[in-house]
C-alpha cells in the first residue's frame, strides 16, 4: 500500500493529452474564444493598434490616465473622443478630488470626481474628454489649491 503524496499523485487522473486544464483540473474551453484563458474578441469587433493613441475598441481611443505631476511636464495630445483621467498615483489609482477645467470647453471639458456615498455606489475619477480637433489650455487644483496648467491639443482624426 502506498501512503502520502506518491498515493496521491497515483491516484490523479493524467488529462487526454489534447485536452488543457488552466485551474487544478478545470478544463478550458475547446473553441477559439478563449486565448490563453481570455476572451478573445469577436470577429466583428475592431481592435486596432495604435502606437500614438493606445488600442482603438470599437473605434474609440483608449483612455490617458494621468497625475497632476505628469501635467506639469509638458503638453497633452489627445484623439478626438479620447478621455484624460486625473488620478493621484498611476500605480495605486486614486481619485483625484480637485477641481480642473479648459479655456474652451467646445474642444475639451472638463469632468470632477465623483464619490459614491457607500462602498456599493460607483465613484469615477476627473477626466478631461476631448470633443473636437482643436487647441486650449487645461488645469486642475488640487485640494491643497495647487493650480497645475498645461496646453492640450485634440489632433483632427
Amino acid at each position: 500500500m502506498t501512503t502520502g503524496a506518491a498515493a496521491y499523485a497515483a491516484a490523479q487522473e493524467t488529462p487526454n493529452p489534447d485536452q488543457s486544464t488552466f485551474i487544478d483540473g478545470v478544463p478550458a474551453p475547446q473553441d477559439d474564444t478563449f486565448i490563453d484563458g481570455v476572451p478573445s474578441p469577436s470577429q466583428d469587433e475592431d481592435v486596432t493598434p495604435d502606437n500614438e493613441e493606445g488600442i482603438f475598441i470599437d473605434g474609440q481611443p483608449a483612455p490617458l490616465f494621468v497625475t497632476p505631476a505628469d501635467l506639469a511636464k509638458g503638453p497633452v495630445t489627445l484623439a478626438p473622443g479620447q478621455s484624460l483621467i486625473i488620478v493621484m498615483d498611476t500605480e495605486t489609482g486614486g481619485t483625484f478630488t480637485g477641481t480642473g477645467g479648459t479655456d474652451d470647453s467646445t474642444i475639451v471639458t472638463f469632468e470632477a470626481a465623483t464619490t459614491g456615498a457607500t462602498d456599493d455606489d460607483a465613484s469615477f475619477n476627473a477626466a478631461f474628454s476631448a470633443e473636437k480637433a482643436g487647441m486650449t489650455k487645461g488645469w486642475v487644483a488640487g485640494p491643497d489649491g495647487h493650480r497645475t496648467i498645461f496646453d492640450i491639443t485634440v489632433a483632427a482624426s
